[in-house]
């Protein structure tokens, strides 16, 4: 029993290495790379518990990693610029999606799910494509960074009202305005604890023996999460939270380092994991809407970068660039459509994955060939300089160093 264990569980890494080897040589995020293995191979043939814990481990870490990147006192400084920002792109993207999924003949909970998938932009594609592209010091980046941290907060709060209104055995507007105000409230004490309490923490977490590090911070973690669950929510919350709280510490630099490849192993996991949740051929019976959907995801990211970098003073290359930029979707869309699946939404979970697998590769592709495709819709005589543009270095919401850890 043990060794079937062993060879199968080594079989799958080796094969989710291999697979984002060859996405990573074809400049592909290998997101799509481990769904795809996932959906190649039988899911009877692995250990259902075994593979969803590993799953859940997964997305704790996943959130914890948003919490992580956070500063509470950038979020402060920079909060008008950041709702001015995002909330363009929640306006044009998610009631695009709400609508999409009413008219596919979903109720308002699935509908949810699928605006939620459609709306959010891929946080760990874009900001690891932004890096390897050396594309920190233009001008759009720091407009990406405002939509992508406005999107990490939604994610969190809208966790919190899908608890109440789909995730119970009795949805109601009532149970979604609840949970909204559990998260409120927890959000609020984790955040109060965080800030009034960080000399302590930084005497806590401040030891010499990385694994004894490590011990801590993940049990912090994972009791976050038990006490949003236990509060009602998603244990994602409480890892974000976790997340958030470390990241007010002179340790959020080690965390970051000490937990990356932890995360990764288990982020390619759980990709993997809903893979495997999701049959192939249900693919038949979605693809047309899954191709409609993407043609508008498609759009709508175009058309929200456009209104937003034009309001930041980006010239029209730049808004352009921007808009390109966002197209992306990856791993909250998959949450989602993991919880579709977990609710009996099978259509719908397989709708979304083969949303976001489109989208992941024409994000990809996007912002590998932004250049080109700026250079061929407009010419260089429409470019003015960045002091002409009202580019406005305060949008930044992370510092130099700590972009490149993004």
């Amino acid at each position: 029993m043990h060794g079937d264990f062993l060879l199968g569980s080594g079989l799958v890494l080796v094969a989710l290495a291999a697979a984002g080897l060859l996405f990573l040589r074809l400049r592909q995020s290998i997101i799509p790379a481990f769904i795809l293995l996932g959906v190649s191979l039988p899911h009877s043939r692995f250990d259902a518990h075994l593979v969803d814990t590993i799953a859940t481990v997964g997305v704790v870490l996943l959130l914890f990693f948003m919490g992580l990147e956070f500063s509470l006192g950038a979020l402060v400084r920079n909060r008008r610029q950041i709702l001015r920002t995002g909330s363009v792109d929640l306006l044009v993207a998610f009631p695009v999606g709400l609508a999409g999924g009413l008219a596919l003949g979903y109720g308002w909970d699935a509908a949810l799910l699928l605006a939620g998938a459609f709306y959010v932009s891929s946080s760990a594609i874009i900001a690891k494509s932004i890096i390897e592209m050396q594309r920190s010091a233009d001008p759009e980046t720091e407009v990406v960074l405002g939509i992508l941290v406005f999107e990490d907060i939604f994610v969190a709060l809208f966790l919190a009202i899908l608890s109440g209104a789909v995730l119970t055995t009795e949805p109601s507007l009532n149970g979604a305005l609840w949970g909204m105000g559990k998260a409120i409230l927890f959000f609020g004490a984790i955040v109060l604890l965080a800030v009034k309490a960080r000399p302590a923490l930084d005497r806590l977490f401040q030891m010499e023996s990385d694994d004894l590090f490590i011990l801590l911070s993940g049990g912090l973690v994972l009791l976050l999460s038990w006490g949003a669950l236990a509060a009602g929510l998603s244990e994602a919350i409480g890892a974000f939270l976790a997340g958030l709280a470390i990241a007010e510490t002179r340790h959020k630099e080690r965390a970051e380092q000490l937990f990356a490849p932890l995360q990764g192993v288990f982020a390619a996991i759980f990709f993997f994991a809903f893979g495997l949740s999701i049959d192939p051929r249900t693919f038949v019976s979605v693809w047309v809407p899954a191709a409609i959907l993407t043609v508008l995801a498609v759009a709508v990211k175009l058309g929200a970068g456009w209104v937003a970098g034009r309001r930041n003073g980006l010239s029209q290359r730049g808004a352009l660039s921007l808009g390109l930029t966002l197209i992306a979707r990856g791993e909250f869309s998959i949450i989602l459509a993991g919880i579709a699946v977990s609710i009996g939404q099978t259509e719908l979970g397989a709708l979304i994955a083969l949303l976001v697998l489109a989208l992941s590769l024409v994000g990809t592709v996007g912002l590998q060939y932004t250049p080109q495709i700026t250079r061929w819709a407009f010419s260089r005589k429409t470019e003015r300089p960045l002091a002409e543009q009202g580019f406005s270095p305060e949008l930044a919401m992370f510092e130099p160093e700590e972009k490149k850890s993004l």
